[in-house]
């Protein structure tokens, strides 16, 4: 929870149900011995000092629940933008277009656990040949260069090649990195460039970066299968998850 949450939480939550239940026999009594709010803040500060806590679990309950609210929306966003997020119109994909199963990914390349996650899913992309895996390279962690020539390796036929090149690379991605990838490759190094700058990939960017607002995409990897949720970073259960499925 953010500092605005604590305060809300803080107010709202501790107010409306700890001093409610906790307070109103304490509150009930200073009030009526006293007649002003002056006993009324005494009571509630006494309350506080002498419970922290029932303040404790009040603000781990609002965050719980929180959390609750959070996950049921970004699961209704998936469901409701899965059209758009198993498209195929401005990413890598492989697999069949039309395959009965999809898994999503959005991944950084200059993120740790996308680079764990990465030999994993190569080994399952290379188990289930029926299975489309569609690619959303985000740049949360400054990877805008290797996400264009990723994404321009893909206009030329090279995208696997080159994701699985950069997320196993042991070390920073800088230019030189990504002009040997893209030479391993096998493709020109200064063609793939110009198609890096290209208005075409710059929107294929700012449309995966757009979707991964629309749907919350709150860290990376995210993996997403016909629309849910797969909380996973090995092979064994995200082949789980795909064979639960057929």
């Amino acid at each position: 929870m953010n500092k605005d949450n604590i305060i809300t939480v803080l107010v709202s939550v501790v107010a409306s149900v700890a001093f409610s239940v906790a307070l109103a026999s304490t509150v009930a009594h200073k009030s009526s011995v006293a007649g002003n709010s002056q006993d009324v803040n005494q009571a509630i500060e006494d309350y506080l000092m002498n419970n922290p806590s029932k303040v404790r679990e009040a603000l781990e309950l609002a965050a719980q629940q929180e959390q609750l609210a959070a996950q049921k929306r970004i699961a209704e966003n998936y469901k409701n933008n899965w059209k758009d997020l198993s498209s195929a119109d401005n990413s890598p994909f492989v697999g069949p277009k039309d395959a009965k199963i999809t898994i999503v990914e959005f991944f950084d390349f200059n993120c740790g656990y996308c680079k764990r996650l990465a030999p994993e899913l190569m080994k399952v992309i290379k188990a289930n040949k029926d299975v489309k895996f569609v690619f959303k390279p985000v740049t949360f962690l400054g990877s805008i260069q290797t996400a264009k020539a990723a994404l321009a390796a893909n206009k030329q036929g090279k995208f696997i090649e080159v994701y699985e090149a950069f997320l196993t690379h042991n070390g920073q991605i800088n230019a030189q990195v990504i002009d040997e990838v893209l030479e391993k490759a096998g493709l020109d190094v200064a063609e793939t460039k110009k198609i890096m700058e290209s208005d075409e990939i710059k929107k294929a960017l700012a449309d995966i970066s757009e979707l991964s607002r629309k749907v919350e995409v709150r860290g990376v990897p995210t993996l997403i299968i016909n629309g849910e949720a797969l909380q996973a970073i090995e092979q064994g259960p995200i082949q789980n998850a795909i064979d639960n499925r057929k």
